[in-house]
């Protein structure tokens, strides 16, 4: 296989972390970054040899922050000037509750959900036109297909619901430059996101999952992102994948 340049947001922890191990797992070369400098070390460090080899960049940076996504496409552009695979992962939640949720809970949800992948794969649409089989793959989420009493941030929902159509409108119009856009919408996750609640993890997935009832590994969502990315989806564009273990079944 051809060794890619892969592009990775929030790629220091969770479903982004298993996502560098994956794609680095395949030969590919990766940029990634976040916000946290202490996540950022951590992956460092646990990459060391990909890092020393140059298989693996590590940012620290907000996807949100049109500077450091300008400082991003000049890294891309400085290190092969292509780009074959984006995969927009950063995301937040804020607070629990509509009512609950600020006005600017919602501004800066979107912000970082949604309008920052847009901007992102704006920033990168000559890289990717360059790249070979491109494709974008947008991380959404069961939560963004139905008002789930589960899923109890408002704005997350909304800005996940908002992605799922901008991928494909997205699909139709990079399309025609040879540009797939794709999307994987996750259940229950083990995932910092939680902010480290066991119980609630094993009690949303009881609820909701039909299959095995339990938290899906982070590997697994990068399983899914790996085959959008290959060859043998070559023709799916404008997609969303769910990995949900049967959350949005009903």
């Amino acid at each position: 296989m051809t060794m890619r340049h892969v592009c990775i947001s929030g790629g220091t922890s969770g479903i982004g972390s298993a996502l560098v191990d994956a794609f680095l797992g395949q030969g590919d070369r990766v940029l990634t970054f976040g916000r946290d400098p202490g996540r950022v070390a951590s992956l460092i460090e646990r990459h060391g040899t990909a890092i020393d080899s140059g298989a693996l960049r590590v940012l620290v940076g907000d996807v949100s922050d049109a500077a450091f996504r300008a400082h991003l496409v000049e890294s891309l552009h400085a290190d092969g000037g292509r780009l074959d695979v984006l995969v927009n992962n950063a995301a937040v939640i804020l607070s629990q509750g509509d009512l609950e949720e600020t006005v600017e809970d919602w501004r800066h949800t979107l912000e970082v959900n949604l309008i920052a992948p847009f901007a992102l794969i704006q920033a990168c649409i000559h890289l990717l036109s360059r790249g070979t089989d491109p494709v974008v793959i947008n991380l959404s989420s069961a939560c963004g297909q139905a008002a789930f009493e589960t899923c109890t941030s408002g704005s997350y929902s909304a800005s996940k619901a908002g992605l799922d159509l901008m991928t494909r409108r997205l699909a139709m119009t990079l399309g025609p430059r040879g540009i797939r856009v794709n999307g994987v919408a996750p259940g229950v996750v083990e995932s910092p996101m939680w902010g480290g609640d066991r119980e609630l993890i094993e009690t949303t997935a009881r609820r909701r999952h039909r299959l095995r009832q339990s938290a899906i590994e982070p590997a697994a969502i990068a399983d899914a992102v790996l085959f959008l990315a290959s060859a043998q989806a070559r023709h799916i564009t404008g997609s969303r994948l769910n990995v949900d273990a049967g959350y949005t079944l009903g």
